[in-house]
C-alpha cells in the first residue's frame, strides 16, 4: 500500500479540484494524503494556514507539509524521493512558447520524479464516486506500456473498477508500434489474464484512429471512464516532454484522471 499519497496545492481553485479524488483513493488504499505547498510571497503561517483548511475538510488521514522558497515541483518530488508514494495533482494544461501542454509544474514532476503521478487535465470532470466505475488500461504492445498493470491491478481492486485493456490500431487495423498484429492481440491477452489473475473483471477492446490519443478520449469519453492508466515511453527532446507525445495529448484532452508511471529500467 501507498504510505501517502502527495496533494499539491498552490492556492488556486484548480489545485483543489484534485482533492476529492485524492480523498476518494486514500480511502480505498489505507493511505493518508499529504497535502504539500511551495512558493514565495506569503508567510510560512499563511501558507500553513490554508493547507490546515483544506485538510480540515477532507474525511481521511491527512497531513500537510510547507516547503517555502522552494520550486513547487523540486519540492514535489522530494516528497516523494525514496518512497512508494504517488502524487495526485490538477494541471492547468498551458501551452505556448517554452510550455508543455500539461503545464510547466506537472511537466518538472513527471520528468523528476520514478513516482507514478495521477493528473487531471484541463478537461477532466472526474466521476462523483470513482468506486465501481470503468479504468482503461492502455497497451501499444510493449514491454513498456506493460509497466503499468501492476499498479493499476492494485488501484483497480482497492477501487472496486472493472479493467478495459485498449490498444489502438490504423484503420486497416494494423498496430500503430512497430509489432505485427498478432503479436498486439497476443500480448494484449497477456494483459488481460494477469489482470483476471488478480481477480479483476477485465475487457479487451480495439480501437481504430490515426490518433490514438483522440482514441483512447473519446472512449474514456464514451463509457464514461473513471480513470485511464498508461505507461510512457518518456521521449525527450525537440516537439516531446517527459511523458511523450501520446501520454502528454492524453493527459490533456481526457475527461477523467490519468496514472502515469514512467518506466522503472
Amino acid at each position: 500500500m501507498l504510505s501517502s499519497i502527495v496533494v499539491p496545492i498552490d492556492g488556486s481553485d484548480l489545485s483543489k479540484t484534485a482533492l476529492p479524488v485524492a480523498e476518494q483513493l486514500g480511502r480505498a488504499l489505507g493511505s493518508r494524503l499529504l497535502l504539500l505547498t511551495s512558493g514565495w510571497g506569503s508567510t510560512v503561517d499563511e501558507l500553513q494556514a490554508a493547507l490546515d483548511a483544506e485538510a480540515a475538510k477532507l474525511d481521511v488521514p491527512t497531513a500537510t507539509s510547507v516547503v517555502p522558497d522552494t520550486f513547487p515541483a523540486t519540492a514535489i518530488c522530494h516528497a516523494v524521493e525514496g518512497t512508494d508514494d504517488a502524487v495526485v495533482m490538477a494541471t492547468h494544461g498551458r501551452s505556448g512558447i517554452g510550455k508543455a501542454l500539461l503545464g510547466s509544474v506537472a511537466e518538472d514532476v513527471l520528468r523528476g520524479t520514478e513516482r507514478p503521478v495521477l493528473l487531471l487535465g484541463p478537461s477532466a470532470s472526474p466521476l462523483p464516486k470513482i468506486t465501481g466505475g470503468v479504468l482503461v488500461v492502455t497497451t501499444d504492445g510493449s514491454a513498456v506500456s506493460a509497466g503499468i498493470l501492476p499498479r493499476a491491478a492494485r488501484w483497480a481492486k482497492a477501487l472496486e473498477l472493472s479493467v478495459r485493456v485498449v490498444a489502438v490500431t490504423k484503420d486497416d487495423g494494423s498496430p500503430l508500434g512497430l509489432i505485427e498484429r498478432d503479436e498486439l492481440e497476443r500480448r494484449m491477452s497477456a494483459a488481460a489474464d494477469f489482470l483476471r489473475s488478480e481477480g479483476l473483471q477485465v475487457d479487451v477492446e480495439t480501437l481504430t484512429g490515426r490518433d490514438a490519443a483522440s482514441a483512447l478520449v473519446e472512449l474514456a469519453a464514451h463509457l464514461p471512464a473513471a480513470m485511464i492508466a498508461m505507461t510512457t515511453h518518456a521521449r525527450t527532446g525537440w516537439n516531446r516532454t517527459a511523458l511523450g507525445s501520446v501520454a502528454m495529448k492524453v493527459v490533456h484532452d481526457s475527461p477523467c484522471p490519468v496514472l502515469v508511471q514512467k518506466p522503472t529500467d
